[in-house]
């Protein structure tokens, strides 16, 4: 059982909302599910549902994370914005976060065999040159040492401006495993 209250719907928000929590909400849902009439926010999603505590918090947070994930040039890679992302759930230890992430990981033409072969990565076949790049980067950005000869092979990958983009995908990644390990969803 979660920690806290997951705001799933906007009925769900506990107590009685002041009148800018409710138009928070309105924004939160209207921008989330633009159009439907009951909009609720599934499993998958359950980090910006906890967040949703404080509405105006989860609109910007779910803004961040769809910015990153989908207009960030270095995204555009799919398979490598999910094994960063699936490197920053393995180092925290978040399963729920992981798991939230599965039909993500296929879709973008990961095999399962390669997340479960993500803690072998220095040693695995499955992963190329280009990917195992991404892992130990991400690995070392949420460890807090990034040695000066990995971040400039980063940049010689992917410009000064990938490489910024890549580490905000890790930090962003990084604060849901955070919220979503503080505050346990249901899986």
């Amino acid at each position: 059982m979660s920690r806290v209250t997951a705001v799933n719907k906007p009925s769900d928000y506990p107590g009685m909302p002041d009148d800018k929590t409710r138009e928070d909400l309105a924004a939160l849902f209207a921008h989330m599910f633009p159009g439907v009439e009951n909009p609720e926010i599934d499993s998958a999603h359950s980090g910006v549902a906890i967040a949703a505590l404080n509405p105006g918090l989860a609109l910007h947070l779910s803004k961040l994370s769809g910015f990153a994930a989908l207009q960030l040039g270095w995204c555009q890679r799919a398979d490598l914005r999910e094994l960063a992302i699936q490197t920053v759930n393995l180092h925290f230890k978040s399963d729920y976060s992981a798991q939230s992430r599965y039909r993500a990981w296929e879709a973008v033409g990961l095999r399962m065999e390669q997340l479960a072969a993500l803690p072998f990565w220095k040693t695995s076949p499955l992963f190329d040159d280009e990917q195992r790049l991404v892992i130990e980067y991400a690995v070392a950005v949420v460890s807090g040492d990034v040695p000066e000869g990995l971040f400039a092979r980063v940049v010689a990958r992917y410009g000064e401006k990938g490489a910024v983009e890549c580490t905000a995908v890790v930090g962003i990644w990084s604060m849901w495993a955070m919220l979503i390990n503080a505050t346990q969803p249901k899986l």
